[in-house]
């Protein structure tokens, strides 16, 4: 049995009966054939508003890479329909214009004043897999100590503690931070 959902198109608007406004394409109208309608059934509602959301999100997609939870939820937040978003980033992720991996170890690469802690936090409220996670981090695991040595030459004359607190807010364990200084202070020995 198929429903009918009462619509009002105005202008370039498609307002549904709780309120909710779906801006249409020119392209929709004709696809959809809108005009002069005052009813959808429940399977071209769905065509329309799942073409509505690719459209949206190749938008968003051609201005920036985005992690699978965040285009979700910006979509979610930009026009509802949170069964269909989530059709539309599953269709994405398959086609491969999401790659939580691929986006996770970029970031990791441009942040690489970032250590462990704090980029596994992000990454988790991202909603990367915790599988991606710790395959990230395991491969930049021996890089830590170099990255702490550059911090700390980087902060300069401050007084040691200072810099300590420093890296350990951008994430690094207190150990490797340890085991940088007692690396430095044997270079400078040499």
């Amino acid at each position: 049995m198929r429903i009918q959902l009462k619509i009002t198109i105005n202008g370039n608007k498609l307002i549904l009966d709780n309120g909710k406004i779906i801006y249409l394409t020119k392209e929709m109208f004709s696809r959809f054939d809108l005009k002069g309608k005052t009813n959808l059934d429940d399977d071209v509602f769905y065509s329309l508003i799942h073409f509505r959301i690719k459209l949206s999100a190749y938008s968003m997609l051609a201005k920036r890479d985005y992690f699978k939870k965040e285009l979700k939820n910006k979509l979610i937040e930009k026009i509802g329909f949170a069964d269909i978003v989530e059709d539309v980033v599953e269709d994405f992720e398959g086609q491969g214009y999401l790659d939580d991996y691929e986006k996770a170890k970029s970031y990791a690469s441009q942040h690489s004043n970032y250590g462990a802690k704090k980029l596994s936090f992000i990454f988790y409220q991202m909603g990367v897999d915790r599988e991606i996670i710790s395959e990230i981090l395991e491969d930049d695991k021996d890089n830590q100590i170099e990255k702490i040595k550059q911090l700390w030459i980087k902060l300069g004359n401050k007084e040691d503690k200072k810099k300590i607190e420093s890296i350990l807010r951008k994430g690094f364990l207190y150990g490797d931070i340890k085991k940088a200084i007692s690396s430095l202070k044997e270079e400078e020995e040499e």
